[in-house]
């Protein structure tokens, strides 16, 4: 068992996160029996949002294979896997419901498709970058589903999707307590803010190019809208991600394209405190 990343807790009621973060989970979760499945309108659904759906539907399918991810690299934060669990749940939902949507026309999804669909990239090692990844992750999703929600022709699911767009907000913030945590409780706190920024910087450079399966799936949402809205949605994320980002390190970032000097400055200033502590040892 690797050492406790966290601090010591006595009372897990009073002390850990997930009892709260639980709780607002509970007032805010929708149930699959809320969707009103009969008044699926299947004059508007053609290949084209076929297609839509069943790629949002494969990226969505990750989480059992990030949750082992996550499981196996937390495994001594009992906060923030009991919170975890929480996560799974409701993020397997979304597969769930997108899947019983693409029955109801006819077009089910299959088990090859779902094991598939599960096949992840390794992920990174580090603490601070996996959360830092989902926490861009989950923005991109809220975004996009938002967007996608408001010019989907399909009313069931239009409503699929803004439902999915509001679980995805609450839980990029669920993973961004948990990084500034994680950061707090470093032993290097300043070197976890570098790597979170990197790691943000990664996205913001090339979000097309990381091997994420949400910024995978988001590129087969981009045939249902103008390249207009495409480009203001993309611009909304990255200034998002900044804004978000920026708290959790706790630096003030505005500019997107700022991101990239500020690590540079971070980096470069821990570099000169570890040679002067070294000098001085």
């Amino acid at each position: 068992m690797p050492p406790s990343h966290g601090r010591e807790v006595d009372d897990i009621l009073s002390q850990l996160s997930y009892y709260e973060l639980y709780d607002v989970a509970e007032n805010a979760r929708w149930k699959m029996s809320d969707i009103p499945w009969e008044t699926i309108d299947r004059s508007v659904v053609d290949d084209r949002l076929i297609g839509l759906v069943q790629g949002i539907a494969f990226g969505e399918l990750t989480t059992y294979s990030a949750t082992h991810s996550f499981m196996n690299l937390f495994e001594d934060d009992i906060d923030f896997t009991q919170w975890l669990a929480v996560w799974l749940y409701e993020e397997t939902k979304h597969p769930h419901v997108l899947a019983k949507w693409l029955s109801h026309v006819d077009h089910p999804l299959s088990a090859k498709f779902f094991r598939q669909g599960r096949k992840i990239t390794p992920m990174t090692g580090s603490r601070v970058e996996m959360l830092t990844f989902n926490i861009i992750s989950e923005i991109v999703a809220t975004t996009n589903y938002t967007r996608t929600s408001k010019i989907m022709p399909e009313p069931v699911m239009k409503l699929i999707l803004h439902k999915l767009g509001q679980d995805e907000m609450r839980h990029s913030q669920g993973f961004e307590h948990y990084c500034k945590q994680v950061i707090q409780n470093s032993e290097d706190p300043d070197k976890d803010r570098i790597a979170c920024l990197r790691a943000t910087w990664a996205f913001l450079h090339s979000d097309e190019a990381i091997a994420h399966p949400v910024f995978l799936a988001n590129n087969s949402v981009k045939g249902i809208a103008d390249e207009e809205l495409v480009q203001r949605t993309r611009q909304r994320v990255r200034t998002q991600v900044t804004r978000r980002i920026g708290g959790v390190v706790g630096i003030d970032i505005r500019d997107p394209d700022a991101v990239y000097d500020v690590y540079r400055e971070l980096k470069a200033a821990h570099r000169r405190s570890k040679r002067a502590a070294t000098v001085q040892s």
